[in-house]
C-alpha cells in the first residue's frame, strides 16, 4: 500500500508572500525608507519596488524550505503559465471588455493594446492636456454627454484639444501610446471610448495600456519653507512671468505669506518678464468666512483695485498648493510585461508642473488646455514636431523643458 500524500500547502498560503496587499504595503514602506535618501521621485520609485521585489523573493524561498521541515507536499512548477497578461480574465472582468489583462506590481494598469517591438513609450496625461472637463453650456463633461435623442453635444468636439486625433495618429508611428490621468478606471475608459480613442474607433493607433489614480504616488516633500520677511495673512501677491515660460502655462512660485511653494498658470498675453497678481491659496475662503461676505464679492473688489493700477479691470489668477500626487514613470519601467521601456526611450506629457517636476528628465509640459481657446489652440501640432523630432534622432535629450525652443 502506498504511503498517503503529505500534508498540502494551501494555494493561499504559497500567494500570500506575493499578494497585491502585502506588496504594495513593503513598496509603500521601502518608498518612505528611501524618501530619506536624498534620491529623487523616480529613483525612490524604482529602488521601492526594487527593495519590495527582492524582499518578496526571499518569502517566496521560504515556502519550499518550510514544505521540506513540515513535510508538506509541493506541487512541481507549471509550464502552462505565460507570463502575458492574456492569461488571465481579471481585467475584462473588472473594468469590461475594453480591459485585456491587468499589468503592473500591483495589477493596477489596464493594457487595451498590443506591445510593438522597436517602438519608444508616450505617456498622455487626459484633463487639460487632450480634453477639458470643466463646464459648457451649463454642465460639467467628466465624460461625454448626450442628449435626449442620443447625440453627443456640441461641447465633444470643442472639449477635445484640436487636432487630437491626427496628433494620435502621427505619434502611433513611432511610439506605443499608454494613457495615465488621476481619475479612476471606469470614467477614463468610458471617456475614451465615447471621444472614439479606444473601442471602435480609429483603427491608425491604439492605445497600449491606461493608467489611473491608483498607479499615483503620494510624495513627501523634503523641502524646508522659505525663511525672511513673511506677510501673514496676504490675501495677494505679484508673480513675474519667468523665462522661457508661455500663456496657459503652470508656473511655480513661493508663497509671501508662508514661503510654501505654489502654482499658478500663466495669464493670457503675457510674455517673461511681465507681473500679474494671484490669489493666495485658501485666502479667498478664509476671509469669506471672517467677514461673512460672498467670494464673488471679494474678486470684484479686487478686480476693482487692480483697475485702479492698471486702468482696466481683468480677473484676478488664482494660486493652488502645490499637489503630492504624481505619476513616477518608474512604476512602468519595473513592469516586466514593459520592461523594454526605460528612461531612454519614454516621454509624458502633462500640462500639470508637479507632475513634470516629478519626471524632471522625462517629462515635456504642456499648455493647460480649455474649450474657449479651441479655435486659436495650436499646441498638438507642436507637440507632433517635436516628438517625431526626438524620435528620429539618435538619443532623447537629458531634459525637454526648453522643448519649444527645438523646433
Amino acid at each position: 500500500m502506498s504511503e498517503p500524500p503529505g500534508p498540502s500547502v494551501p494555494d493561499a498560503a504559497s500567494k500570500a508572500a506575493v499578494s497585491s496587499a502585502h506588496f504594495k504595503q513593503l513598496v509603500h514602506d521601502h518608498f518612505h525608507r528611501l524618501v530619506q535618501s536624498g534620491l529623487g521621485p523616480n529613483d525612490e520609485a524604482a529602488g521601492a519596488l526594487s527593495a519590495a521585489k527582492s524582499e518578496v523573493a526571499g518569502e517566496a524561498d521560504m515556502i519550499p524550505r518550510l514544505a521540506v521541515e513540515t513535510g508538506a507536499h509541493i506541487a512541481p512548477p507549471s509550464n502552462s503559465n505565460p507570463p502575458a497578461w492574456h492569461a488571465s480574465s481579471a481585467g475584462s472582468t473588472k473594468y469590461g471588455p475594453l480591459c485585456l489583462g491587468l499589468a503592473g506590481p500591483f495589477e493596477s494598469i489596464c493594457v487595451t493594446g498590443e506591445l510593438r517591438v522597436g517602438k519608444k513609450l508616450l505617456v498622455l496625461d487626459i484633463d487639460h492636456t487632450i480634453y477639458d472637463p470643466s463646464e459648457y453650456g451649463g454642465t460639467k463633461g467628466s465624460v461625454v454627454k448626450s442628449d435626449h435623442s442620443g447625440f453627443y453635444d456640441e461641447s465633444t468636439v470643442a472639449r477635445c484639444r484640436p487636432g487630437l486625433h491626427t496628433f494620435l495618429i502621427e505619434a502611433y508611428k513611432e511610439y506605443d501610446i499608454m494613457v495615465w490621468s488621476a481619475s479612476d478606471m471606469l470614467r477614463i475608459l468610458m471617456l475614451l471610448q465615447q471621444l472614439g480613442i479606444l473601442g471602435a474607433g480609429h483603427s491608425d493607433y491604439k492605445i497600449l495600456a491606461v493608467l489611473d489614480i491608483e498607479s499615483m504616488s503620494e510624495l513627501t516633500s523634503r523641502e524646508a519653507p522659505e525663511t525672511g520677511a513673511m506677510e501673514e495673512g496676504a490675501l495677494m501677491q505679484a508673480v513675474i512671468v519667468p523665462e522661457g515660460a508661455v500663456a496657459g502655462q503652470q508656473i511655480e512660485t513661493r508663497s509671501i505669506a508662508d514661503g510654501s511653494p505654489m502654482i499658478v498658470a500663466v495669464p493670457q498675453g503675457l510674455q517673461p518678464g511681465d507681473t500679474f497678481h494671484v490669489t493666495m491659496p485658501g485666502a479667498v475662503s478664509s476671509m469669506c468666512k471672517e467677514l461673512d461676505i460672498d467670494a464673488a464679492d471679494i474678486q470684484l473688489a479686487l478686480q476693482m483695485s487692480m483697475a485702479g493700477v492698471s486702468g482696466e479691470m481683468a480677473p484676478v489668477a488664482k494660486a493652488r498648493k502645490r499637489s503630492r500626487s504624481i505619476k513616477p514613470l518608474s512604476l512602468i519601467w519595473a513592469c516586466r510585461e514593459f520592461s523594454h521601456f526605460s528612461e531612454k526611450n519614454t516621454v509624458i506629457v502633462d500640462d500639470t508642473i508637479d507632475v513634470c517636476s516629478a519626471n524632471p528628465h522625462n517629462s515635456i509640459q504642456c499648455t493647460r488646455y480649455y474649450w474657449k481657446d479651441h479655435e486659436t489652440d495650436t499646441e498638438l501640432s507642436r507637440l507632433s514636431a517635436y516628438l517625431t523630432h526626438i524620435a528620429r534622432a539618435a538619443c532623447f535629450p537629458e531634459s525637454h523643458k526648453a522643448w519649444r525652443g527645438a523646433l
